[in-house]
């Protein structure tokens, strides 16, 4: 009888489990799916409440506020710029307050992260920005190659912009000189 089941539960795991069932009455099996549906469901909402909690704010403001940037990176050379402007436009319908901006450099598999605070020593951020309006800082890479000189070795520039509540966006990739790969 042994042997019977192992071959049901090798050629087909259905039949076995139908087969070890045989002995548990109907009533018992539906108590046991109610019992753990039941169970399913009270998880299910517990954690959609922990969610919609952590949004700080009504489940259907969500769909009337309207918060998005555009942020982009421009370079003044083609090669090893000396400048590079980063520009954030709010096109979305509600003022955003931005933190400070991040500036990245990537190699292949390294990279090298600066925090923006500002424009000749005044910290400008964080930052509100209104609806429609555009704000351009100018970033002087001889700034960044004096702490360290193994930058100029670096291809790619990217900037990270977050808000304060969280939300974040990246720029365009800027090529920042020649590469094998690119």
């Amino acid at each position: 009888m042994i042997k019977v089941y192992y071959f049901l539960a090798v050629t087909n795991p259905l039949l076995f489990l139908s087969e070890i069932s045989s002995g548990v009455d109907k009533e018992t099996l539906v108590l046991i799916i109610i019992g753990l549906s039941i169970l399913l469901f009270v998880i299910l909402g517990y954690e959609l409440i922990r969610f919609l909690r952590n949004r700080n704010s009504g489940f259907f403001s969500i769909f009337f506020r309207k918060i998005q940037l555009k942020v982009s990176v421009e370079k003044d050379r083609l090669f090893y710029p000396k400048v590079l402007t980063m520009t954030i436009r709010n096109t979305g319908n509600q003022v955003v307050d931005i933190s400070s901006p991040v500036l990245e450099y990537r190699k292949i598999w390294s990279k090298r992260k600066f925090k923006l605070n500002g424009v000749s020593g005044q910290q400008i951020y964080p930052l509100l920005l209104d609806p429609g309006k555009i704000h351009q800082l100018p970033i002087e890479t001889a700034t960044f190659l004096q702490y360290d000189r193994d930058l100029k070795s670096y291809y790619w520039a990217r900037i990270y912009v977050s808000d304060v509540e969280g939300r974040k966006w990246k720029s365009n990739d800027v090529k920042l000189r020649k590469s094998l790969v690119t």
